[in-house]
């Protein structure tokens, strides 16, 4: 069970960093959020992570703990970035061109 919460609280904390991030606001979210809102997604995306930390040395011992979210960090970083990449990919050829600044 310890690992199932581990995994969604960092699935959830990446999903908030990914949110958080002006560049990928339209793909994900679908429009682009002001300043105060990016700035709370992002400390909320980083407690998250931290929270699984502490889910995980809680439940599996500090040793083992921080190398099982070393594991989840990694699964919820690579699922988030799947579902970004696969909201790019069904954008139409012409707006997947990079925004010129």
């Amino acid at each position: 069970m310890t690992h199932i919460i581990a995994i969604a609280l960092c699935i959830a904390g990446f999903a908030c960093l990914c949110a958080a991030m002006v560049r990928h606001q339209p793909d994900f979210v679908g429009r682009k959020l002001d300043t105060g809102t990016s700035h709370r997604l992002r400390h909320t995306g980083f407690s998250l992570l931290l929270a699984a930390l502490a889910v995980d040395m809680i439940g599996l011992g500090a040793g083992y703990g921080a190398i099982a979210w070393c594991a989840h960090l990694t699964l919820g970083a690579g699922l988030v970035l799947f579902r970004l990449n696969r909201a790019i990919a069904r954008r139409p050829a012409k707006a997947r061109a990079a925004p010129k600044n």
